[in-house]
């Protein structure tokens, strides 16, 4: 048992440390940095002592600690889908608008190169 905590906390650290080095290109925000922060002090907490989690749930009114853990992840799941659908429409409204930046300036330097070339004539 004190090998599986000292497994899952040292994977726990290691998921969540790499995710607060994202850096601001990906924009990750200061709330969402602090919520990354709480899940991981609680899920230390949680592994540190199984029997919180239980304590939890029958305040809750849930059965079992490991059925309020799943609903937490049902919700955590659902935060990630939605914030990764409002960064997939970001970059592709960003690609939208490079994209038709690229169009006007090819289109201005494929007239003035006709009209370089008429000039010549």
């Amino acid at each position: 048992m004190i090998a599986a905590k000292i497994i899952f906390g040292l994977i726990t650290i290691i998921i969540f440390s790499s995710l607060l080095r994202v850096q601001y290109s990906n924009q990750l925000r200061l709330n969402e940095k602090i919520i990354i922060i709480f899940i991981f002090l609680t899920s230390i907490l949680i592994i540190s002592s199984p029997s919180l989690l239980d304590n939890i749930a029958n305040l809750l009114n849930i059965e079992r600690g490991r059925d309020l853990l799943f609903y937490l992840y049902i919700f955590l799941s659902f935060w990630g889908l939605i914030r990764s659908h409002i960064r997939i429409n970001k970059l592709a409204s960003s690609l939208n608008k490079v994209t038709s930046q690229l169009a006007i300036i090819s289109s201005i330097t494929t007239k003035n190169k006709k009209d370089e070339l008429d000039d010549k004539k």
